[in-house]
């Protein structure tokens, strides 16, 4: 019954409107015409049944042509007017078609993005479930692996031993990134996060993986923000700063400062650092571009960590800055706005590169003595 509400609105409007016809000598086009309106306007609110429909328009057609005629053959009207019969049927046929297109098409849409977000939720599953479930085999393997390198005498054996365990540590990331991957892209909770008790507890989990000098810049700021977003960007910067950085003495600054109306959130590091070639590689490559092109090198991997951190600074209406630390090596940071009109999907946004003879002039890289950078054919990638 709810379905036919507008049919049967426009019934007893086409009703009205017919009895006005035949009471209103002379003046029928008015009725009529406000008749055909009212059809326009309530095939548009609902949709209508074939049958309803074309049950409804031919019995309209018919009784309102029958009155026009008869009106025509008693010189109340000229002949003229009864042209308005078929050309008003031809136009709500047309509007009829151009409707049921509408629909078919919004019908097809809702239909494929059931699909896609059904596949989405899958492939999301999947990918959980495949790194859950290699990680248990991974961590047993490589105890194992450890246990085999202790009683393994310094030779050929322990070489090939370390070989195993540097690819096994490669796959622990890789399903480590598989995660990080997820929880970038899914709805999370958003709210006040204090910077730099994130800072602390960053540094404080991966000194315990890897031997560095963690230093650690902040100030009480807050950000209204995604916690799980923001660890799991500091953990991909803080992972590309570890793969160029081979010594335990290098340093590693995770840092957060205020800046106008934003917050440079990043990593700055004592490595290789990024090459004349790379800054000018990566200036001017925006969002839509996905990975950065050009900035491969013996030490790359997927090439989508930098594009991950840089998703989510620009859903956030934020961008990626690239520039050289204060002991040469490469310093990334996310630009956050400290109250950004998010928007709705990623606005393309180059990423901001700051050339090397420019960096020297940032006040804000205040400690450690500068080195040149590196100008070899070593690139720094993310």
């Amino acid at each position: 019954m709810g379905r036919h509400r507008m049919v049967l609105v426009w019934s007893v409007i086409a009703a009205l409107c017919s009895a006005a016809m035949i009471a209103l000598p002379g003046s029928e086009t008015v009725p009529y015409h406000i008749a055909w309106a009212a059809f326009a306007l309530c095939f548009g609110l609902e949709q209508w049944s074939p049958r309803s429909t074309w049950v409804g328009l031919g019995v309209f057609t018919f009784v309102t042509g029958a009155i026009l005629v008869y009106r025509v053959m008693t010189n109340v009207l000229e002949w003229q007017e009864t042209t308005e019969i078929p050309l008003m049927l031809l136009l709500m046929a047309l509007m009829i078609w151009h409707v049921r297109r509408r629909q078919q098409a919004l019908s097809d849409l809702t239909v494929n993005a059931a699909r896609e977000r059904a596949d989405s939720t899958m492939r999301e599953l999947l990918t959980l479930r495949t790194s859950h479930e290699m990680r248990s085999p991974l961590m047993i393997s490589r105890g194992y692996l450890e246990m085999l390198m202790d009683r393994t005498p310094p030779g050929e054996d322990l070489a090939d031993l370390q070989v195993v365990d540097e690819e096994l540590e490669r796959l622990t990331r890789v399903c480590e990134r598989l995660v990080r991957s997820m929880r970038v892209g899914s709805d999370l909770e958003v709210t006040e996060v204090e910077l730099d008790s994130v800072l602390h507890q960053t540094a404080e989990r991966w000194s315990a993986v890897a031997q560095r000098n963690w230093k650690v810049e902040s100030s009480a700021l807050t950000l209204h923000c995604s916690s799980e977003r923001l660890r799991a960007c500091l953990d991909t910067l803080i992972e590309n700063a570890l793969r160029y950085t081979a010594h335990d003495d290098d340093t590693v600054l995770l840092y957060a400062r205020p800046m106008r109306d934003a917050i440079a959130l990043g990593v700055a590091d004592s490595g290789r650092g990024f090459t004349t070639e790379m800054l000018r590689s990566a200036a001017g490559q925006d969002l839509l571009g996905g990975v950065l092109d050009g900035v491969r090198d013996d030490l790359s991997q997927t090439g989508l960590g930098l594009s991950l951190v840089r998703d989510v600074a620009t859903r956030r209406g934020g961008w990626v800055q690239l520039g050289v630390s204060a002991w040469g090596g490469a310093d990334v940071a996310m630009i956050l706005p400290v109250r950004p009109a998010v928007p709705a999907l990623p606005v393309a946004r180059p990423t901001t590169v700051i050339a090397p003879e420019a960096a020297e002039q940032m006040s804000f890289w205040r400690s450690g003595v500068r080195r040149e950078p590196d100008t070899g054919t070593g690139a720094r990638s993310a």
